[in-house]
């Protein structure tokens, strides 16, 4: 998994399903902290800081390690944040019943997933975003502007296309990449469930 991860306001959020804190997000204290100035002595007489400086170097993957997965976490719980409130507004404003229906069906399937999401990160001490970016709020202003017309549904459709498209990439690349092991399992759980909220949208596209 990589810090590059990016979500559009209408990226989805990501099935993370119950596990406990891996061993991937624990450093080793002692492998980082001051070994005091008579161990770094004895280490330079007698050979062995090459060994302090490979468990240093694993100190630090190990950090980075814990820091890529809980900017996964945040940028999936940021995005189910807009996502909700994104399928929320169009059950208020949108005129295509099938948007509406698809709506529905994000609004119970991404508060499920969020919760899922903000207690793994709670296990996991990654703390969450408190609300959507500035952005993502922007994004909802601006598609409110066009409610109850025509345009409303077709631009909410291209901007939930657009997201969960994005959000299958950050998937695959969480599968691909990941170091934490029930982090990584859960995004393979979560692929086939954004894939068929994919599927609900662009079905809905063609309708209209």
């Amino acid at each position: 998994m990589r810090m590059g991860h990016r979500i559009t306001a209408a990226a989805a959020a990501l099935v993370l399903a119950a596990a406990p804190a891996g061993a991937a997000f624990a450093c080793d204290k002692e492998e980082r902290g001051d070994r005091g100035d008579k161990r770094q002595e004895a280490e330079k007489t007698t050979g062995h800081g090459a060994g302090k400086k490979t468990e240093k170097q694993h100190g630090k993957k190990t950090d980075q390690k814990a820091e890529n997965d809980g900017a996964f976490l945040k940028a999936a719980h940021r995005a189910g944040l807009a996502e909700i409130a994104m399928s929320k507004d169009a059950g208020k404003n949108a005129v295509m019943p099938c948007v509406k229906k698809t709506a529905d069906t994000l609004v119970k399937d991404h508060t499920r997933m969020d919760k899922e999401i903000r207690d793994m990160a709670r296990r996991l001490k990654v703390t969450l975003p408190g609300k959507e970016t500035s952005e993502q709020r922007k994004t909802l202003r601006d598609l409110r502007k066009k409610a109850h017309k025509r345009e409303y549904d077709t631009l909410w459709l291209k901007m939930a296309e657009a997201g969960h498209i994005q959000a299958l990439e950050l998937l695959d690349d969480e599968i691909a990449n990941g170091k934490n092991g029930e982090v990584r399992e859960a995004a393979r759980m979560a692929r086939p469930v954004i894939a068929g909220h994919l599927a609900k949208v662009q079905a809905c596209q063609k309708e209209r």
